[in-house]
Parts: structure tokens; C-alpha cells; sequence
């Protein structure tokens, strides 16, 4: 990457989004924030002179539209999970009209999902589609993680000292840390474009059975922790208690599919090749974190 690179951020206040945000200011790449609360991204950031923000949202993307001019990479994540493949064609269209080369799409592993089989998985499996077909495009790096360790501080927190899951607690559950998501991002964001292509990477960094994770938090925490095993209808109310999912998103989170395991119990390899390093444990995770379970 040349220094006169600048690299904008679509999504760079979220746990995935500020991690790539504080790996490319470290290595001294600048970048623009599109987001909502410009405080927001000051106190994210200590007010970094490397940190430029574009205040805007998804409403009105006039701002990002002629924001983007003078960019030549995008990193992507998007949450509105309504207009989720419409955003991303649109904003990843109005990138490529003004010059940038390399798009950063934060995907998900439930793309490779039966067809239709899961709304999340077609969600996903829409946009990548959707980029692709952009008449005249440059590049876009498709990133597919699993489960996010920091559901384990939102929706899978543990209440009373209980791990609570869909599966039995001998049953292997593939992880990513949201730190290494953000780390292969900015990776993949300041090595040659070329390199990369239209390259697809899937992201999943640790497998851990519930018992497992049982047993992690009673020592980071320094107390026994028990499981409890939950239906489907438990874990769905739970994620609609919290108001910013839809029927579909928290529908597909919380159940199961006849056609493939949908835990996703593989680590994947390659991500010690794209980080050189080993990637983040669910252990090293939690223990990094405990003040937030105790």
C-alpha cells in the first residue's frame, strides 16, 4: 500500500469495524469514518489525526457517495439487516464509480449454507452475489466468519453464572474472535490488491464444546459456572427481547437445519497464514474480558 492510500469505513464504530480502524492507524494508514455520531468515533479514538469522519447514515448516502472520491479501498460491514444486500450494492457501486480498487466485504460462513436453507445464510449469499455483478468493478475480498466470541457479552452472556446453549455440552462450536476479523481486514487492506483479488476467506478460529466454555469461565472469573441446555423458542425470545432484530435474523440464529451443521465446528486453518499468527482463542477471549462477566 502506498502512503498516499486512504482507506474508507463503512461500519467502523462495531466491535469488528473499530478493530480494523485501530490495526490500520497503527500502522499509520489513514482513513475516513462514515457514521452517525462524530463524537462517537472521537471517543472511539482518541481523536487520532489519522481519523477522518463523514457524518451520514444509511438514509441519506449522498454524503458517502461523494465522500468516497479520492479513496482507493473500502472496508464493508453493514447491520441493517432490512435493506442488508440493497446497501451493500449500492454503497459498493458508488465505490467503484469513484476509483476505489479494493472492497473488504464482512460476510458471514453461513453463505456456503444450502441454498435458501437459512435467511441469514441467503442474506449474505445475496450481496456477495450482488457486488460481483457490478458492471466494470475492481475487487472485492468476501471475509465469512462464524459465531462472534463477543455474542458471549450481547445475547449469549451468561445470567447467574449459567452457560446456557442449543447444543449438548460435549458438542464442538466453532468461534471467531472479532479481533481477528478486524486484523485479516486491515491485513488484507494494506497488502497489494493484486494479491488478493477477488479472493474468499472463511474465518472461524477456535472450536469449544460448552462444557468447555463451563469450564473457562469458572476460572477467568474465579467461581463454578453451570450449563443449561435451552430450546430453540428460548433463544429466539431472547433475541427478540432485544428490539434490533428482525423475525428472520433471529429466527435463523436460533434454530437448527436438517441439511448441514450449522455449528460450524471447523477451525480454519488459513487463518494463520493471513495473520501471521495463530489465531485467538475462545479461552484467551474470555480471559481477556472477564471484568465484563463478573
Amino acid at each position: 500500500m502506498t502512503n498516499n492510500e486512504r482507506v474508507f469505513i463503512v461500519g467502523g464504530t462495531g466491535n469488528v469495524g473499530s478493530h480494523t480502524v485501530r490495526s490500520l492507524i497503527a500502522k499509520n494508514i489513514p482513513v475516513t469514518l462514515y457514521a452517525r455520531s462524530p463524537e462517537k468515533v472521537n471517543a472511539l479514538f482518541s481523536g487520532n489525526e489519522l481519523v477522518k469522519t463523514l457524518q451520514g447514515d444509511y438514509n441519506d448516502l449522498s454524503p458517502l457517495k461523494e465522500g468516497l472520491k479520492g479513496h482507493t479501498r473500502l472496508f464493508l460491514v453493514i447491520t441493517d439487516y432490512i435493506r442488508f444486500s440493497q446497501l451493500k450494492e449500492t454503497i459498493a457501486t458508488y465505490a467503484y464509480e469513484a476509483g476505489v480498487k479494493q472492497i473488504v466485504d464482512i460476510s458471514s460462513l453461513s453463505v456456503s449454507f444450502p441454498w435458501r436453507s437459512n435467511m441469514n445464510g441467503n442474506m449474505h449469499r445475496l450481496a456477495e452475489e450482488a457486488i460481483l455483478n457490478i458492471p466494470n468493478r475492481g475487487y472485492v475480498v468476501a471475509l465469512r466468519p462464524g459465531k462472534f466470541m463477543s455474542n458471549l457479552m450481547v445475547f449469549e452472556v451468561p445470567h447467574d453464572d449459567v452457560v446456557a446453549s442449543l447444543t449438548d455440552p460435549d458438542v464442538l462450536e466453532g468461534w471467531i474472535s472479532p479481533n481477528d476479523i478486524g486484523d485479516v481486514a486491515a491485513v488484507i487492506l494494506t497488502e497489494d490488491i493484486e494479491k488478493h483479488k477477488d479472493a474468499v476467506y472463511e474465518l472461524n478460529g477456535d472450536a469449544v464444546t460448552p462444557a468447555q466454555r463451563i469450564d473457562i469461565f469458572s476460572r477467568a472469573v474465579g467461581r463454578p459456572f453451570t450449563f443449561k441446555k435451552i430450546s430453540a423458542v428460548e433463544r429466539y425470545n431472547t433475541l427478540m427481547k432485544f428490539g434490533h432484530l428482525p423475525h428472520h435474523m433471529a429466527f435463523a440464529l436460533s434454530t437448527s437445519l436438517a441439511t448441514i451443521n450449522s455449528v460450524l465446528p471447523n477451525v480454519t486453518d488459513g487463518l494463520e497464514i493471513l495473520l501471521g499468527r495463530k489465531p485467538e482463542t475462545l479461552e484467551q477471549y474470555i480471559f481477556d474480558n472477564k471484568n465484563h462477566f463478573k
